[in-house]
């Protein structure tokens, strides 16, 4: 597996921690979220970096009691064509103000990467062989006719706005 970063921050080296294990002292592990709420104090308290293995089946309300604490999050996608990946960093982000890595595990494929990083993602996981396709599709497009999850202003809003401007002139 290459992992391919997506905002050119410094991603955050981790072990997943199996079920029943208990992290080292201060470990930097990443933890299912359902092991996360049930184990909060004991896992905060022992390991030095924690974050969340988030699924997409995982209702987003679930993630409010930790989501202050995690300092970064993992997302599972079980297919390239499962959208609700997106639609957790994007809430992760606008909703929660979650400023921590945000990684996306799984069967995603390089024609997703501009998708990826406007909803949120700071890094994926994918095969060694698509890093190359992936870097190549965060070039495709230099503007987008939609906002981003951090307010990007869209090509049609430019252009509104630049209309807006000539006719008050």
């Amino acid at each position: 597996m290459a992992l391919i970063n997506l905002t050119g921050i410094q991603p955050i080296d981790y072990t997943a921690l199996a079920d029943e294990a208990k992290p080292g002292e201060g470990e930097t592990i990443a933890v299912p979220v359902a092991q996360l709420i049930e184990e909060n104090a004991d896992l905060f308290a022992t390991a030095g970096s924690v974050g969340a293995i988030i699924g997409t089946e995982t209702p987003f309300d679930a993630l409010g009691d930790i989501v202050g604490k995690i300092d970064f999050a993992v997302i599972e996608f079980p297919a390239f064509g499962d959208g609700r990946g997106f639609s957790l960093a994007v809430r992760l982000r606008k909703d929660f103000g979650f400023k921590g890595e945000i990684r996306a595990v799984g069967p995603v494929i390089p024609d997703q990467a501009l998708f990826l990083l406007r909803a949120g993602f700071d890094t994926v996981e994918a095969s060694g062989e698509r890093k190359a396709a992936f870097e190549a599709a965060l070039e495709r497009f230099p503007a987008f006719y939609q906002s981003d999850f951090g307010g990007q202003v869209s090509v049609a809003h430019t252009r509104h706005s630049a209309e807006g401007q000539r006719k008050a002139s």
